[in-house]
């Protein structure tokens, strides 16, 4: 093993099981991706951008704030729209059937690796045994491994929780109130109340309602 792949190995062991490392680290490694740690973002926990002229490679970010498993799900939620890119191009919805297809068969795989906890086998297998995913039981899962990982030590409230017209807090930055409007797939179009500049908010993002 080189001295970059024991330092790129250690930094991904910082943040995601130490179990999936090494087959995170080969697939990266094998598709050229450009893999950041990002920030914590309150309109997104990951996102993945497609090669394209002036930029010809894929590349995939994470948030750095997320518990082990969550980071791996998220990554892994990238992963399958790399694999919907080079499959069938622009050609799709980006979380289309055919998407879907691909977040199923990563988590089928990295579910029998023993890269999730035993705690949520059972609920995971019966997820990604049918397509369209269900997104309540998806969200239910997400909660699951916040909790195991211990990230859960009080309720939480995440935006796909909340009615439309709700007003919140972001958890990460509540400085802010924040009204939601209306639902975009799994993004909220939000307005600062102070301000009324729009915003696009996760449906995961942790909120204080107000």
């Amino acid at each position: 093993m080189s001295t970059k792949e024991e330092e790129y190995r250690a930094i991904l062991s910082r943040y995601m099981p130490l179990s999936a490392v090494g087959a995170v680290y080969a697939y990266i490694s094998r598709r050229g991706v450009r893999f950041r740690i990002s920030a914590s973002r309150s309109s997104k926990l990951g996102d993945y951008r497609m090669p394209s002229v002036g930029h010809p490679y894929h590349e995939i970010s994470v948030n750095g704030d997320l518990t082990p498993h969550m980071f791996l799900m998220v990554l892994l939620h990238e992963m399958a729209h790399l694999e919907t890119f080079e499959k069938y191009g622009r050609r799709v919805q980006p979380h289309g059937h055919e998407w879907q297809m691909q977040y199923a068969n990563l988590l089928a795989e990295y579910l029998e690796g023993g890269h999730f906890p035993v705690e949520v086998r059972e609920l995971m297998a019966r997820y990604i045994s049918h397509i369209p995913l269900n997104r309540a039981m998806g969200q239910r899962i997400e909660r699951m491994l916040k909790e195991l990982d211990g990230g859960g030590g009080k309720e939480t409230t995440i935006l796909g929780d909340l009615p439309i017209g709700s007003t919140f807090r972001l958890v990460n930055r509540p400085t802010a109130i924040f009204r939601s409007v209306e639902k975009r797939r799994t993004r909220y179009k939000c307005v600062e109340v102070s301000t009324g500049l729009p915003y696009l908010v996760s449906g995961n993002a942790e909120v204080e309602e107000i």
